[in-house]
């Protein structure tokens, strides 16, 4: 039987945690995160020299954190955002390490023991918003939609992040979420992200068989980004993986490559939304369930 290397969900964070400091450190980096090679620590330095995927997946991490960053900032400002809820937070440091403005309420939700490791080493930096964590079990369907309505009857216009987090749901789950967000009027945008079925399956014989129960990937269901119009979300943007890598010059393969890749395909990434890609979806009037 294959060594377990990922025990659960605080491993996951402390390893892509490990990826954004390594990459913070090289030179002509994409993105700065001067925290987190302090909240990764040993562990997560540990995980990602175990890990044999360590290479290939924190480019992929890179390219997440690019992408989010750039839509996450875009929306504040255009779309009157006056609240972030970071589903899942881990070890995020966007509240620190972004220009945010100063009345932006930002809420982590995760579990105990993440929430105050992260409060414990991050106790004397500053964030630039308003910071509130949240202990809460998120798949607790009743805790979770007591607190979203809570969150929403004081807030206005609110932007939903779940980053890197979908994969590890059921279809199920992932469903009860949508409906959960999609009940709250004050909930206007959802940012995730969808992996294809090919890169999932391929996840089973590297990452789940090397991960616990909990962390296992498989969310890829069929139809791609369809999946989220049949519970009331619409898509607003969508970004190819190979898009968004051309776009922020991810030193990931040589580009020709790329762009050969981008030239052969049957449909332009940008509307070929069966592939893996970055996801800002916003709230529809009423679900349709014939999508």
């Amino acid at each position: 039987m294959t060594e377990l290397v990922i025990k659960d969900a605080f491993d996951t964070d402390r390893l892509v945690t490990f990826y954004r400091a390594i990459e913070s450190e090289r030179s002509g980096a994409l993105i700065h995160d001067p925290y987190a090679r302090r909240l990764a620590g040993k562990r997560g330095e540990e995980l990602a020299r175990t890990y044999p995927q360590s290479k290939s997946e924190m480019w992929g991490t890179v390219l997440r954190t690019c992408v989010y960053d750039d839509i996450l900032l875009r929306s504040i400002e255009q779309r009157q955002i006056d609240t972030v809820i970071n589903l899942a937070a881990g070890l995020d440091t966007r509240p620190y390490r972004l220009s945010l403005p100063a009345s932006l309420h930002w809420i982590e939700v995760d579990q105990l023991p993440v929430l105050r490791y992260k409060e414990e080493l991050l106790a004397n930096e500053e964030p630039s918003c308003q910071l509130e964590r949240i202990p809460l079990d998120i798949i607790n369907n009743e805790a979770r939609k007591s607190f979203l309505a809570s969150v929403s009857e004081k807030s206005k216009r609110i932007f939903i992040l779940t980053e890197g987090l979908l994969i590890y749901f059921t279809p199920e789950q992932v469903m009860s979420l949508a409906k959960d967000l999609h009940e709250q009027e004050a909930i206007h945008l959802w940012l995730c992200e969808f992996v294809s079925r090919l890169p999932t399956q391929r996840n089973k014989q590297s990452w789940n068989s090397i991960a616990a129960e909990s962390v296992q990937r498989r969310f890829a269901p069929d139809g791609g980004v369809a999946f989220f119009e049949k519970h009331g979300w619409q898509v607003d943007e969508f970004h190819s993986a190979i898009g968004a890598i051309l776009r922020f010059h991810v030193p990931m393969r040589p580009s020709w490559l790329l762009h050969l890749l981008r030239r052969l395909a049957l449909l332009p990434p940008e509307t070929n939304r069966t592939q893996s890609g970055f996801v800002l979806l916003e709230r529809a009037s009423s679900p349709d369930p014939e999508k």
